[in-house]
C-alpha cells in the first residue's frame, strides 16, 4: 500500500532519463509527523521538492516519454528534475478526510495535492498529479480492512469513478485481492506475488481485475501496481510482455530501490518507499541528490 513519487532528469540533447519512484501509504499512521505520518510525510515533501525545483507530470505521460518516445506533458523539457506521484492499494485516505484512531482527523492526499495548488497555484506546478492504485475484489478489500485496518469500511470503491474523472487523479489497477495474507489460501499460497505463475494465475489478478475496475470507473487501468513490490518471473517475463492485448498495461511498477530510465525493465521499475527509504524531507532530498547528482539544485 503505497504512495509513490518519480523523478527524472533530462538534459537537452541527451537521449538518457533518470528517475527515481517515490512510494507512500496513506494506511500508514502511528503518529503526527513524517517519520510517523505518511500524510504528514506526503505535505512536507511537496512542498520540499517543489521548493527544490522539482516539477511534477503524470506517471503515464513520463512512462510514454520514457518507453515510446511521446512528449513529456505538461510543457516542453525544461532540465528540471521532473517527478510523478501515485498511490498504492485504494484506501479511502487517498482521497478522504478521515478520523485514525488515536491521532485524529487526517486529511486525505488529495486534500494535501489540493491543498498545494490553493497554496502555490496551478501554473506553479500544472502537472501535480497521481495514480491511485486499488485492489479490484471488494469480498477481499473487506477481509483485508478487517484484519490490517480498522474495520471501519475504509477500503470503499464508491470514490474510484471521481477519482478516475478528477484532474489530479486516476486509478492503477493493484490487483484482483492483493494475494492478501488476511485472504484463506486458494489456488496459490497468500502473502505475495511471486505465487502468480502460470497465466490463470495472471489473469485472474490482472485482467479479472482490470474489468472490474473499468466496469466501476469507465476507464480501464494501463499501469500495473505488483502488490507488496512483488513479482513472479513469469509475469514479468511472460506475461506482460506476451499477452498486451489483454492486460492492456503500458508498465508495472515494484519496489526495488533503484533509479528509473529508458533503459529499465518496464515490467518492473523500481521504486523507493517512505519509511523504509527515507523519513524526512531532508532524508529524500539528500537520498535522490547522492543517487542521482546531477539533480541538485
Amino acid at each position: 500500500m503505497s504512495y509513490s513519487f518519480l523523478l527524472l532528469q533530462s538534459r537537452p540533447g541527451n537521449p538518457t532519463l533518470k528517475a527515481a519512484i517515490l512510494t507512500y501509504h496513506s494506511q500508514n499512521i502511528a503518529g503526527n509527523d513524517p517519520a510517523s505520518n505518511d500524510h504528514e510525510a506526503l505535505a512536507a515533501d511537496l512542498q520540499e521538492l517543489h521548493n527544490a525545483g522539482y516539477r511534477f507530470v503524470p506517471l503515464l505521460s513520463l512512462i510514454n516519454h520514457l518507453f515510446e518516445g511521446g512528449e513529456l506533458e505538461p510543457g516542453e523539457q525544461t532540465g528540471q528534475p521532473v517527478i510523478c506521484l501515485t498511490f498504492d492499494d485504494g484506501c479511502d485516505f487517498d482521497v478522504r478526510t478521515l478520523e485514525f484512531s488515536g491521532y485524529g482527523m487526517q486529511p486525505g492526499f488529495l486534500k494535501i495535492m489540493e491543498d498545494f495548488i490553493q497554496q502555490h497555484g496551478v501554473q506553479a506546478q500544472p502537472g501535480l498529479h497521481a495514480t491511485s492504485f486499488v485492489i479490484a475484489s471488494p469480498e477481499a478489500r473487506a477481509v483485508i480492512d478487517k484484519g490490517s485496518l480498522s474495520g471501519q469500511g475504509q477500503m470503499s470503491e464508491e470514490w474510484w469513478g471521481a477519482a478516475a474523472r478528477h484532474a489530479l487523479l486516476e486509478i492503477g489497477n493493484h490487483g484482483w485481492d492483493h494475494n492478501h495474507p488476511d485472504l484463506a489460501a486458494e489456488q496459490y499460497p497468500r502473502g505475495g506475488f511471486t505465487a502468480i505463475e502460470t497465466i490463470e494465475h495472471c489473469r485472474q489478478q490482472v485482467v479479472q481485475a482490470g474489468e472490474y475496475i473499468r466496469n466501476k470507473t469507465g476507464q480501464w487501468p494501463q499501469v500495473f501496481a505488483y502488490p507488496f513490490g512483488e513479482s513472479s518471473n513469469y509475469i514479468r517475463t511472460v506475461f506482460f510482455p506476451e499477452y498486451g492485448r489483454e492486460h492492456h498495461c503500458l508498465a508495472a511498477l515494484g519496489t526495488r530501490p533503484e533509479l528509473v530510465s529508458a533503459h529499465s525493465n518496464r515490467w518492473d521499475l523500481p521504486r523507493f518507499v517512505c519509511g523504509r527509504d527515507w523519513s524526512s524531507p531532508a532524508e529524500l532530498l539528500a537520498m535522490l541528490r547522492h543517487r542521482y547528482p546531477a539533480n541538485t539544485s
